[in-house]
C-alpha cells in the first residue's frame, strides 16, 4: 500500500482507536463477553455501511466539499444548520473526552493535577495541527503505528493474566445493551473525516473503499481483542463502577508497575491519534465555514477556535470522559446515519449517484435510519 494510502488508513483507524475504545469494557463490561461481543459486531457492520453511504454522497460532489456544504446542496438551509451544527457538537465532544483521558493519564504518570496534563497535551497537539496538514498526517501515520506496536504488547502482557472465569460473568440486560449503543457506535467514528480522505487521496472510489473498509476492519479487531482482556482482567461490577481511563488502567494492571506503563503509553497513543484525525477534521470544518484563510495569522485564529472550547469544559468536568463519549454517540448518529440516509435517498431518487452506489438499497438505508433513532433514544436514557 503506497504511503500516501498508509496514511489515509491510518487516520480513519487512528481516529476510531481512541476514547471510544478505552471506554468500551467501562459501557459494556456488565453485558459479558459473548453479549458484548455480538452487540459490537453489529455496530461495527452499521459503521461500514453508513460510511460508504457516505463515500457514495461525497464522490457525486467530488473533491473537496466538506458536509457543510454537500448537506446545504441536497437538503437547504435546514439540513446545513443540523448537519454542521452537530458536526460541531459531536468534534467538541470528542476533543473534550481525549483532553480529559489524556490529562488523567499525564497526572497518574506524573503526579501532576490532571487539569495541568490537559493543559500540557492541549498545548503540543495545538502546534501540530498550527504546522499544517501533512505535518498532522505523516504525525498521525507513525503515532498509529507507535500505537499498534505498544498495543500488541499491552496485549501479550495481559494475556499472561487473563481471567477466563470473568468472561463467563455478566447478566445481559436490555436496558444496559441499549444504553451502550452511543459509546460503542463512537468507537467508530471516523465518518466525519471521509470529506477530508476525499479530499487527500482523490475521486479513486476502489481506492477509497478499500481505505474505509481496511480502516475501520483494524479497529473491530483490536476492539475485540481489547474487550477480551479487560473483561479477563476485572469482573463486570468494577468495571461498571469506573469513570476514567486511569482508573481502567489501575485496575488491569493489577498492581503491577510494568504493566501500567504498557497501558498508561498504548492508552495515550490510542488518544493521541484519534485526538489527531478529529482536531484535523475539525480545523477543516471551521476553515470553510467561517472562510478562514490559510496564513499564520489565520491558521492560528483557526486553531484557537478548534482548542479553547473543549479545553475550557475539560478543565471544568475533568472526570467527564463517559458523559462526553455518551453526548458525542447522539451527535454522531444525526451526522454518520440520519444526514446520510435522507441525502443518499434523496440523491438516488433524482437519479443521482450513478457513479458509485453503498450496497444494501433502500431497505439498507431504512434499518440504519431505526438504529439510529435507537442510539439517539439511548444517549439520553
Amino acid at each position: 500500500m503506497r504511503s500516501k494510502n498508509l496514511g489515509a488508513v491510518s487516520i480513519v483507524a487512528g481516529t476510531s482507536i481512541g476514547a471510544g475504545m478505552l471506554g468500551l469494557p467501562m459501557a459494556i463490561g456488565s453485558l459479558g463477553f459473548v453479549t458484548g461481543t455480538l452487540v459490537l459486531l453489529f455496530m461495527w457492520l452499521i459503521a461500514i455501511y453508513v460510511a460508504l453511504l457516505l463515500l457514495e454522497i461525497n464522490l457525486e460532489f467530488g473533491k473537496g466539499v466538506n458536509l457543510n456544504h454537500m448537506t446545504k446542496k441536497i437538503l437547504g438551509r435546514p439540513g446545513q444548520v443540523l448537519g454542521t451544527g452537530s458536526v460541531f457538537f459531536l468534534f467538541y465532544c470528542l476533543l473534550v473526552a481525549y483532553l480529559t483521558g489524556m490529562g488523567g493519564i499525564i497526572a497518574n504518570a506524573s503526579g501532576l493535577d490532571a487539569r495541568m496534563g490537559t493543559l500540557i497535551f492541549a498545548g503540543i497537539s495545538a502546534v501540530l495541527l498550527f504546522s499544517g496538514t501533512d505535518s498532522v498526517v505523516t504525525a498521525n501515520k507513525y503515532l498509529f503505528m507507535g500505537m499498534l506496536v505498544a498495543m500488541v504488547v499491552s496485549f501479550a502482557t495481559l494475556g499472561g493474566q487473563l481471567n477466563i472465569e470473568n468472561l463467563v460473568q455478566g447478566q445481559p440486560k436490555a436496558k444496559v445493551l441499549i444504553m451502550s449503543l452511543p459509546v460503542l457506535f463512537t468507537s467508530f467514528g471516523y465518518h466525519p473525516c471521509i470529506p477530508s480522505i476525499v479530499n487527500y487521496i482523490g475521486d479513486d472510489k476502489k481506492t477509497l473503499v478499500r481505505i474505509l473498509t481496511v480502516g475501520s476492519t483494524i479497529p473491530f479487531i483490536c476492539y475485540f481483542a481489547w474487550l477480551t482482556l479487560a473483561l479477563g482482567s476485572a469482573s463486570p461490577d468494577q468495571l461498571a463502577s469506573m469513570a476514567n481511563v486511569d482508573v481502567l488502567i489501575n485496575q488491569m494492571s493489577g498492581g503491577s508497575t510494568w504493566v501500567s506503563t504498557i497501558l498508561s503509553l498504548f492508552a495515550s497513543l490510542a488518544l493521541v491519534t484519534s485526538f489527531i484525525g478529529v482536531a484535523f477534521a475539525l480545523f477543516d470544518l471551521v476553515a470553510e465555514t467561517f472562510r478562514r484563510k490559510d496564513d499564520k495569522v489565520s491558521r492560528a485564529g483557526t486553531t484557537a477556535m478548534v482548542f479553547l472550547p473543549p479545553l475550557i469544559a475539560s478543565l471544568l468536568a475533568p472526570n467527564g470522559f463517559i458523559a462526553a463519549l455518551a453526548h458525542a454517540g447522539a451527535a454522531f448518529t444525526i451526522i454518520a446515519i440520519f444526514i446520510p440516509c435522507v441525502m443518499a435517498w434523496k440523491m438516488r431518487d433524482a437519479g443521482q449517484n450513478l457513479a458509485f452506489r453503498a450496497f444494501g438499497g433502500k431497505p439498507a438505508i431504512v434499518l440504519s435510519f431505526l438504529c439510529g433513532i435507537v442510539i439517539v433514544t439511548a444517549s439520553y436514557l
